[in-house]
């Protein structure tokens, strides 16, 4: 019995083929066999099948090289926009400039009015300076910072004056000698 089940067994897997190619189903050739690395790797080795592989590993490949260049240009902008934005903070920074000055309740009054002035006139400046840089990466050219720098120490120089006025004159050779010390920090 045992004998006449692997017999039935065989004879079915030997028909197997033959009744595919009865009905109508031509069989397909496998793909050889190579062995890979832990085990065995069929191959397809067709011409188009091998082009289109290329052709996706170099899309891949062009992606992610377009990928990392983007990733550095955001890097760059993002710390030079950093700077800037350190800049212009250092540049009207009221609290070292007033360091060791006792300051009237009119004097402290007056120093925030000039503060709060040239506060609008920085964020107008910084946003100014953000529009031309975007417009500038728009366009695949850089910005000129010069002409920021030059507006920034302009404002600068002009909001000290403003608070250097308000002061008395002890309290005005204290906040020179702040000036300078923020100055030679830079």
């Amino acid at each position: 019995m045992k004998t006449l089940n692997i017999f039935a067994l065989a004879a079915a897997i030997i028909a197997t083929p033959a009744l595919a190619v009865a009905q109508g189903k031509a069989p397909h050739p496998a793909p050889p066999v190579v062995m890979g690395k832990s085990a065995p790797v069929r191959q397809d080795n067709r011409p188009d099948k091998i082009a289109d592989k290329a052709e996706r590993v170099s899309d891949r490949k062009a992606d992610q090289a377009a990928r990392n260049a983007d990733k550095v240009a955001d890097k760059t902008e993002r710390a030079s926009e950093k700077t800037e934005r350190a800049e212009l903070e250092a540049a009207h920074e009221q609290k070292l400039l007033t360091k060791g000055i006792k300051l009237t309740s009119a004097e402290k009054k007056q120093m925030k009015a000039i503060e709060k002035k040239y506060d609008a006139q920085f964020r107008s400046l910084r946003q100014s300076e953000l529009a031309a840089d975007k417009a500038a990466k728009k366009n695949g050219t850089t910005d000129d910072d010069a002409s920021f720098s030059a507006q920034l120490s302009q404002l600068q120089t002009q909001e000290r004056a403003d608070m250097r006025a308000v002061l008395t004159s002890q309290q005005q050779s204290i906040f020179d000698s702040n000036v300078t010390k923020q100055s030679t920090h830079k």
